[in-house]
């Protein structure tokens, strides 16, 4: 019996073991794109961010992990974190009541799944399987709406700004991670994004902070 063909979106960063052991795989292609959040992305969007122990405390240590986790947590459907290395090894003076306080957060405020792993290697045999499922469940499943009527939600708002059409408001949700937070920007920050100028960002900035 042939094996199911299952399509994963890799970053352009992930190199390596990895790589190899995904090509290995049967019925498995990958596409090398460039993300600007995550490392994986499979069926059903998943995304899969993939962080060694050592880096994902230091995400802790500066608190660089919550905005990242916020912003895949609005733009995916799952996100699963797959974290390679021993956490509870001693270092940057972490306490174990850190990392255990850090990893409740993660499951229950922002619903992203954490999976150990030693290597590369099981990593990607991680990653296979959860694409396999993934694919099953797209196929097989009608998965609730809820994540994706909040995402459409966000589009709708931000597409009502003036000289703000469907593109740039796919930009801005993507640049900013949320609704909320590209309301919250300035002119400045707002020129920033793909498809925005000055003149439209300053536009919008102005309708947003009259209060007359």
């Amino acid at each position: 019996m042939n094996a199911p063909a299952l399509h994963i979106r890799v970053d352009t960063r992930e190199r390596g073991r990895i790589i190899s052991r995904l090509e290995a795989l049967p019925g498995v292609t990958l596409e090398s794109v460039e993300m600007d959040l995550g490392d994986y992305l499979l069926p059903g969007d998943l995304i899969i961010e993939r962080k060694s122990a050592t880096d994902l405390i230091l995400s802790v240590v500066d608190r660089s992990l919550w905005d990242k986790v916020a912003k895949l947590s609005s733009q995916h459907e799952r996100v699963v974190y797959i974290v390679e290395g021993d956490l509870y090894t001693a270092r940057f003076h972490q306490q174990a009541l850190d990392i255990h306080r850090a990893l409740a957060m993660m499951v229950v405020t922002h619903g992203v799944t954490v999976l150990p792993s030693p290597d590369a290697d099981n990593s990607g045999m991680l990653i296979y399987l959860l694409g396999l499922a993934a694919a099953e469940g797209t196929a097989t499943t009608e998965r609730p709406g809820k994540p994706a009527i909040r995402r459409d939600a966000q589009l709708y708002l931000l597409a009502s700004l003036p000289g703000v059409d469907a593109d740039r408001a796919e930009s801005l949700l993507r640049h900013f991670g949320s609704a909320r937070a590209a309301l919250a920007a300035d002119a400045v920050a707002l020129a920033q994004v793909e498809g925005m100028d000055a003149e439209r960002a300053a536009r919008i900035a102005e309708v947003l902070e009259y209060g007359g």
